[in-house]
């Protein structure tokens, strides 16, 4: 009771106070108004106001709210709003199209497992299309996850049951996840620990492979100065640990070209892969 006293009594002091006055409707298209506007934080207050004095809040209003704080970028207050939406929701596609938002909600904040679980909610009973779309979705959030056994297993199911195997867009991911499936960071790393920059050059990172290549090779060589104008003593302790810094971090760097390079392949893949489903969003 004390949360509603506040409730109203924050309202009746914000900016656009005079929403106080105003009947469900007009709340509701100025709400819209502001929505369209993108003025989020507005459409918020107004849409909440509506729930307070709507004798039974509707699926829809509950929709449109969960949207709002999707645009502010609260997901997690969109995500509690779709489901009260999907709650209240007893058409069964759109209720559906509501659980596919919510599962985009969690992919925006990297929540993989709860967008996973969120699909089983789906009803694709008879319903092709909604059947398609929680494959596609569901193999989105393995591929972001980076199970690609997974992703290929599911990928693969949609592929074929949408008829999409000669497409060339699905050839062109296929093309980029066998480049990924290719690159061996560790082959990289250890390239550069016997040979200098060798792993970087491997991966095409030229400037920096040369640069640790000249540099080694210029400590290597110092090394072997002090050894022999001073002692094998100070050539340990004077060059040696300067070497031993670089050459750990040339081949660390070797392995992290390679994870960029896949990293890279991986990103144009799922690019294509958006294009597979016009009904993403």
């Amino acid at each position: 009771m004390m949360q509603k006293i506040l409730f109203v009594l924050v309202i009746s002091f914000c900016p656009f106070h005079h929403l106080y006055s105003q009947t469900i409707d007009e709340t509701f298209q100025f709400a819209a108004e502001q929505f369209k506007l993108g003025n989020y934080t507005n459409s918020i207050l107004a849409y909440e106001r509506a729930i307070y004095f709507e004798e039974k809040t509707s699926s829809d209003t509950y929709m449109k709210l969960a949207e709002s704080y999707f645009k502010k970028g609260n997901i997690e207050r969109a995500i509690r709003f779709y489901d009260n939406a999907s709650f209240m929701e007893n058409d069964i596609n759109k209720r559906n199209d509501i659980i596919f938002k919510k599962c985009l909600a969690y992919l925006s904040i990297k929540e993989f497992n709860q967008a996973i679980i969120s699909l089983t909610a789906i009803n694709d009973f008879n319903l092709p299309e909604a059947k398609f779309k929680k494959q596609y979705y569901k193999s989105i959030a393995y591929f972001l996850k980076e199970d690609f056994e997974q992703f290929d297993k599911i990928f693969s199911e949609y592929i074929i049951d949408m008829n999409l195997t000669s497409n060339v867009g699905y050839s062109t991911i296929e093309i980029y996840n066998q480049k990924a499936e290719k690159v061996k960071p560790n082959l990289a790393m250890w390239m550069s620990v016997f040979v200098p920059g060798t792993g970087q050059i491997l991966y095409g990172n030229w400037k920096d492979g040369l640069n640790s290549l000249a540099l080694s090779a210029s400590l290597v060589g110092l090394y072997f100065n002090y050894i022999v104008q001073f002692s094998l003593v100070e050539g340990y302790v004077v060059v040696l640990p300067w070497f031993q810094r670089y050459h750990k971090g040339g081949y660390m760097k070797a392995k992290e070209t390679a994870l960029e390079k896949q990293r890279e392949y991986r990103a144009n893949a799922y690019g294509e892969i958006l294009q597979l489903h016009p009904a993403l969003f």
